[in-house]
């Protein structure tokens, strides 16, 4: 179940960041032989020679300083059309109703309980890693990571919603969270298999509770 992730705006996103890896190794091989052919017979050697690689080395540069941006833009783009999403989910789930209380009202009487339970794994940015790169130099507030939190719990929390209303709920009740860090293991490059080696990927939310009805 995926409400609210995956979205047209991170399918594009997601699509021009593969586009362009694949793109660029073909266009830094392709675009000095092309060049090379076009101006063959109309210029000297050495001034092809120095066309050509004044070229290739200013769209090295413009796409080595163009494509982080990109996958910087597109990171803010999907994170904000997620909060949106989100936004509007919530709304539509504002009739259920949620708790982490353990015991129920005294008047209450619960039909139908069952246990449900939500996972959500959201990929870590190169954006967020770069900024917390500087935050563990001085330490302190990490806003974009909280973001990243914030985003998993929310969502895994709607996931839970909408799981217990298909089952006919109005209530979850006893609702808990684990959070878990996705890493990525760099061991293969020779580093060895510890913590130097492992980079945070994303992280992972569960939501679960029992869902029950209880009628007005």
């Amino acid at each position: 179940m995926q409400p609210t992730m995956n979205t047209w705006v991170e399918k594009v996103a997601f699509r021009m960041a593969i586009f362009f890896m694949i793109l660029l190794p073909i266009l830094w091989f392709f675009v000095p032989i092309t060049l090379s052919v076009l101006l063959a017979g109309t210029m000297e050697q050495e001034q092809i020679e120095k066309v050509v690689g004044m070229t290739a080395v200013l769209f090295f540069v413009g796409t080595a300083i163009f494509f982080p941006l990109m996958c910087i833009a597109c990171s803010i783009w999907i994170e904000s059309a997620h909060f949106k999403a989100l936004a509007i989910a919530e709304g539509e789930l504002s009739d259920m109703m949620l708790s982490d209380l353990k015991t129920l009202p005294p008047n209450w009487k619960p039909n139908g309980a069952i246990f449900v339970c939500e996972n959500v794994v959201i990929a870590n940015d190169y954006f967020k890693t770069f900024l917390w790169f500087f935050r563990k130099i001085i330490g302190g507030h990490s806003r974009s990571f909280e973001r990243l939190i914030e985003r998993g719990r929310r969502e895994a929390t709607v996931r839970l919603l909408r799981k217990a209303k298909e089952c006919g709920a109005n209530v979850v009740w006893n609702v808990r969270y684990e959070t878990s860090i996705v890493r990525t293991d760099y061991s293969w490059a020779g580093g060895g298999n510890n913590n130097s080696t492992q980079s945070m990927a994303g992280v992972e939310m569960i939501a679960y509770g029992t869902a029950f009805l209880v009628e007005s």
